[in-house]
């Protein structure tokens, strides 16, 4: 039975996969009067597998623009050939020119207790802003979320490991126009 599941599982996977492959055609140029934004969502937790992690993106007007989720039992960032893989999901959003903000990160977790299991879930409101223009592909770093002791948001830039990953399984070859501007919160925000 386990290793039905992780079949199911690993073929889901690659099914996954390959439609990015196939949806991207090996171009990251969005499409017309559009733009990309390309954010790794990644998480850590002492049971990656009975843990989700989520996002939200607004626009300028306080609408949610995007929102994406990823298992840690099931995505997977792989990123350069030898590197080791991480939880989580390298997510491409397709959005309208403007100004945006990663609004809420959020997760849910098992941890263990005194008497047994017990699901954890947590928002983490957020206000880290982006822009982008038409015709554009911006890579907008990692955003990390640690559901241990204390769990809590981190920003980062894992452009090596989420390149890597663009170019080994969404079929990706040339990145050179796809801009680097990883999310940091804004003054006073976290």
């Amino acid at each position: 039975m386990l290793r039905r599941t992780f079949l199911i599982a690993a073929i889901a996977a690659l099914t996954g996969c390959a439609s990015m492959a196939d949806k991207l055609q090996g171009s990251l140029a969005p499409p017309l009067g559009q733009a990309y934004a390309i954010v790794s969502l990644v998480g850590k937790a002492f049971e990656p597998d009975r843990a989700v992690v989520g996002l939200q993106i607004r626009d300028a007007a306080g609408r949610e623009a995007a929102a994406d989720v990823a298992s840690l039992n099931t995505d997977t960032v792989f990123g350069e050939e030898g590197m080791s893989p991480v939880e989580g999901k390298l997510m491409l959003l397709p959005l309208p020119p403007g100004d945006y903000r990663l609004a809420n990160v959020w997760g849910h977790w098992a941890e263990d207790g005194a008497w047994g299991p017990y699901l954890q879930m947590k928002q983490f409101k957020q206000n880290a802003p982006f822009h982008l223009d038409a015709g554009e592909t911006v890579y907008l770093g990692e955003v990390k979320l640690e559901m241990s002791f204390l769990p809590e948001v981190k920003y980062g830039n894992e452009a090596r490991r989420d390149f890597g990953h663009m170019r080994r399984v969404w079929k990706v070859k040339d990145l050179s126009q796809v801009k680097i501007r990883p999310l940091a919160p804004a003054s006073g925000a976290q």
